[in-house]
């Protein structure tokens, strides 16, 4: 009988170390006690390479585009800042034509009449400045207006120059 127990100990035993060694389970994490597999941690170790390769291609992905968005941003700025120069020095030279005609005086009534008209598109370009910033538009857009009353402030200061010649 204690032949038989001592055999029915060993079998127990053996299938216990059996089951140990025997695992499939490749992740020695998971695994029995004696189930390191080299090429499964090769595998493991190379797919971990693989998974950092593509966080680190997302990464910098994400960095270009980053950098790409400041840029934008950047150029918008200054394209906005350039536009609101533009403004404030039309502004400003419409604002000297005026004073400019204010102090014209008109040697007869013909000229009086044309001082008045100029008045009053110098007064009308200076409101459309005002209505130019205050435009919800693109910049690209106010810079097309600001073209536009430009060259207008250009054709009055001509017409202001050819009245005071007179």
């Amino acid at each position: 009988m204690k032949q038989v127990m001592g055999l029915i100990c060993y079998a127990l035993l053996f299938f216990a170390l059996f089951g140990c060694t025997a695992s499939t389970e490749t992740d020695p994490r998971k695994g029995g006690l004696f189930s390191y597999n080299p090429k499964a941690y090769e595998q493991r170790l190379e797919e971990r390479r693989g998974e950092l390769a593509e966080t680190e291609a997302d990464t910098a992905k994400t960095q270009e585009e980053t950098e790409r968005h400041k840029a934008d941003k950047q150029a918008r700025q200054a394209e906005h800042e350039s536009v609101r120069q533009q403004l404030s020095a039309l502004y400003a030279d419409s604002g000297k034509l005026q004073r400019k005609l204010d102090q014209a005086k008109a040697a007869n009534a013909k000229q009086e009449k044309e001082l008045a008209r100029l008045k009053t598109k110098v007064a009308g370009l200076r409101s459309q400045t005002i209505q130019v910033n205050n435009f919800p538009k693109s910049d690209a857009a106010k810079q097309k207006k600001i073209e536009a009353l430009q060259k207008r402030m250009n054709e009055l200061l001509a017409e202001a120059e050819a009245l005071s010649g007179l």
